[in-house]
């Protein structure tokens, strides 16, 4: 019966604790967010120079039937649906992913092009392109690569977006 006893209390004293500390968690999470004093935050480029002639280039080229987007999260655009520890994982993988331009038709708002710049090749930006791809493939979003540092012209990319006058 002791040992019944001091069991309960144990059990209790370790249930007593957990729930102090998930309490003070939740306070500290309540105060306000505020910049750690010697940290220095400034603007910076959202795209480099190369970029910023292919981002123009693919305004021409798609005028008003895409909205054109640099930079945009890759879990921004895609619903994934699934059990919810399959769901996760799938989230965690593609979180900090981006594609480099994403062509979203007007009328829907759905990305249904993804223009990625083909960069330097690099195991880790390899792996990085895999997911991209994989997941890009299985939502149905088309995809094209371009060279950066190539002189694109305005009929040679329409002509790779499939895109042709008469639309």
């Amino acid at each position: 019966m002791k040992l019944l006893l001091v069991g309960a209390v144990i059990a209790g004293i370790i249930m007593l604790w957990r729930y102090l500390r998930r309490t003070r968690r939740r306070k500290k999470r309540t105060t306000p967010f505020a910049v750690p004093s010697g940290v220095t935050i400034e603007s910076t480029r959202l795209l480099e120079e190369e970029e910023i002639a292919l981002y123009s280039l693919l305004q021409m080229a798609v005028q008003e039937r895409y909205l054109v987007f640099s930079q945009v999260p890759l879990w921004s655009f895609v619903d994934v649906e699934a059990e919810a520890k399959v769901r996760s994982d799938l989230l965690r993988e593609i979180a900090l992913k981006r594609v480099d331009f994403a062509l979203v038709h007007p009328g829907s708002c759905r990305v249904e092009w993804v223009v990625q710049i083909e960069r330097s090749s690099h195991p880790h930006h390899d792996d990085r392109q895999q997911v991209i791809e994989s997941v890009l493939d299985a939502a149905g979003i088309k995809l094209t690569r371009l060279q950066p540092k190539k002189h694109h012209t305005l009929p040679d990319l329409t002509a790779r977006l499939g895109i042709t006058a008469e639309e």
